[in-house]
């Protein structure tokens, strides 16, 4: 066989490699979020009940521990409208659209770390999970002396007065939405992950390390901004995250300990 046909044929293998990759490494990530979005909306029947004193319990905290910052910061950002849509957008696309596309570009990229992190996802989505279901709060966005920027300015993300929004395809199904689910928020957390996807994914490029890194700091401000997320819900939800790495690392360690234990008896 000529040199000229082993280089084609390389050079169509690589490109069916990483199709197979991106399909089998992303489908079940989708299907993991998916099955997210259905038990947090199954867990929400509490939230009506105990949702809004938890919010209130939630501000008295952090008035002690002196992180309320919600309103302050909203005084500071409201009187430019310009910074505020920045906010609400960066609330919207910089979520999941930034997530799945850092993933992608990682599965393609960087397999063995997409495969790392998908990991890490994982154990996030279950800890969130039961967050929601032990602890149901209402976002500051519900409780008085907070503007719900997503409503006022737009774009109207979780839905109208009436509860038309793009995840009840806009009032023509049942909505999906558990709307207290604010803590831990997974804004910032996957936020955090998604930027360490994109850094994998260009080793060593400057700019991946800046927006890596810049992502999850924007996404901090603009949950707290929009009023979505309290300043604590970020907290938890990096603890949450911090967590899921330490409970993978230690399991990791546990298992290597077993199969090491098995072959000195081998």
């Amino acid at each position: 066989m000529s040199s000229s046909a082993i280089y084609s044929g390389r050079s169509r293998s690589v490109p069916t490699i990483q199709v197979r990759q991106l399909v089998t490494g992303m489908a079940p990530m989708l299907l993991l979020y998916f099955l997210y979005t259905v038990i947090r909306f199954l867990v929400k029947d509490r939230g009506p009940v105990e949702g809004i004193r938890n919010g209130y319990n939630v501000l008295h905290l952090e008035e002690r521990l002196g992180l309320d910052w919600e309103v302050s910061l909203q005084e500071v950002m409201l009187p430019h409208e310009w910074l505020v849509k920045a906010a609400n957008w960066y609330y919207v696309i910089g979520f999941l659209p930034v997530i799945l596309a850092c993933a992608a570009l990682a599965a393609v990229l960087d397999f063995q770390t997409f495969l790392w992190w998908r990991k890490r996802f994982a154990l996030t989505m279950i800890l969130a999970l039961i967050g929601f279901a032990l602890f149901p709060l209402a976002p500051p966005r519900m409780l008085p002396g907070m503007v719900d920027t997503l409503m006022v300015y737009g774009p109207q993300y979780y839905g109208d007065s009436q509860g038309s929004s793009f995840f009840n395809a806009y009032g023509r199904l049942p909505s999906m939405v558990n709307v207290y689910a604010a803590m831990p928020s997974m804004h910032v957390a996957w936020s955090i992950i998604g930027g360490a996807l994109l850094i994998g994914a260009f080793k060593g490029r400057w700019w991946a390390w800046t927006l890596g890194v810049l992502h999850p700091v924007l996404m901090g401000i603009a949950v707290i901004v929009t009023a979505n997320h309290y300043l604590l819900d970020v907290v938890v939800g990096v603890l949450a995250l911090i967590g899921a790495l330490l409970i993978l690392h230690f399991a990791g360690r546990v298992m290597g300990s077993r199969v090491d234990t098995r072959t000195a008896y081998v």
